[in-house]
């Protein structure tokens, strides 16, 4: 059963690893906010073109991604794999009571191998084996064996290999490679009937979308700052990356080598770490449990998603029921927005608009708006 949410499992020697959590997601923090900033400002430059039947909307440019952005990438995972390996060095100290010799020191590490057979040679070295520790079955190995990579099926998308080719790069060969792309464009019309994980992948120079001159469409470009995986060549979005390798470890490989299981409450990810705490306890419940890259995504998806719950509501209340709406949509914070609104308009866009009408009577009454809205 898992313990109670302040702190107690974790043990006094690895305090730690609960605020090096907290400074991971500081500096994912300021990787979000070095993102909003470049993305508020129009990284994407579009120009119309014009042919004897067509208007063309072609992508003219990109601005270069702040270099800040692949650094602070970086950062946070070069951190994530340093509470790893800090939270198994703590464990060996704790479990062993006397000094290790220089060559243990070295030894101790969190591997990340792709085969069992790697992984049951590197529990032999000597070194390792004369801590008493790393032995078939005892209770340190099968706890770095459950984090393996080899573990899943497809070992080169597992976390601990993630953070291990991610920070092998940025130390031994060039920082992160990280750019923006425009990464899928649609007519507003068709959006709905694509895959929202579909992407297009378009180059400098490439027509976007043509229409027939004098015709009228509506179009979305999405732009994605990405980064690349070194051992794959993969590409995926950069603030996705950073988040769900620090969850991992967060949630995942800290528990698992610290208590031996998952089946406790989250490491809290949000804590100023500039701010001294009288107790671990008093540091746990200060946290946040929202990690940066969660609050990143509430912040870009409640801004947008009050807009076109805004619209949406004025269309079926009136233009007079815009500032009821508007206050009410103020009151909350951008968690509550994307909880309350995400889930219907999804529903609505497949074409469930039974569920929208009974959420807008619901949304109106909240708000305070009269009549009942026209259907």
């Amino acid at each position: 059963m898992a313990t109670p949410a302040d702190g107690s499992w974790l043990p006094e020697h690895q305090n730690h690893a609960f605020f090096t959590t907290a400074h991971i997601d500081g500096i994912i923090n300021s990787l979000s906010a070095t993102l909003e900033r470049y993305q508020r400002n129009s990284p994407v430059q579009l120009a119309r073109r014009f042919t004897e039947t067509e208007e063309q909307l072609v992508l003219e440019g990109i601005r270069p991604l702040p270099q800040a952005a692949a650094r602070l990438f970086a950062d946070a995972l070069n951190q994530a794999r340093n509470s790893v390996e800090h939270a198994l060095f703590a464990e060996v100290l704790h479990r062993l009571n006397r000094p290790l010799t220089p060559d243990e020191s070295r030894a101790i590490e969190i591997p990340a191998f792709d085969e069992i057979d790697k992984f049951q040679k590197w529990a032999k070295s000597k070194h390792r084996l004369s801590t008493g520790l790393f032995e078939p079955g005892a209770d340190l190995y099968e706890r770095v064996l459950r984090l393996q990579p080899f573990q899943r099926q497809n070992p080169h998308h597992h976390p601990l290999c993630l953070l291990a080719e991610h920070t092998n790069f940025a130390k031994h060969r060039e920082p992160t490679v990280a750019f923006t792309r425009v990464a899928r464009f649609d007519f507003d019309a068709n959006i709905t009937s694509r895959p929202v994980g579909e992407r297009d992948v378009a180059e400098v120079g490439d027509v976007l979308a043509a229409v027939p001159i004098g015709q009228r469409e509506t179009f979305s470009v999405w732009p994605e700052v990405a980064v690349q995986r070194p051992h794959t060549g993969e590409w995926q979005t950069l603030m996705r990356e950073a988040g769900e390798i620090a969850d991992w470890v967060r949630r995942q490989a800290l528990p698992i080598l610290i208590a031996g299981t998952t089946d406790l409450p989250p490491i809290p990810p949000a804590l100023d770490i500039s701010v001294a705490y009288g107790s671990i306890d008093a540091a746990w419940r200060a946290a946040g449990v929202t990690s940066a890259a969660k609050r990143m995504q509430n912040r870009i998806g409640g801004e947008q998603l009050r807009g076109t719950v805004l619209e949406m509501m004025i269309d079926l209340f009136g233009a007079e029921s815009r500032r009821a709406f508007d206050a009410w949509l103020d009151r909350m914070n951008d968690e509550t927005v994307m909880e309350k609104f995400w889930d219907v308009l999804q529903s609505t866009s497949r074409g469930d608009l039974v569920s929208y009408s009974r959420a807008a009577e619901k949304w109106a009454a909240e708000a305070g708006v009269q009549p009942s809205p026209i259907v």
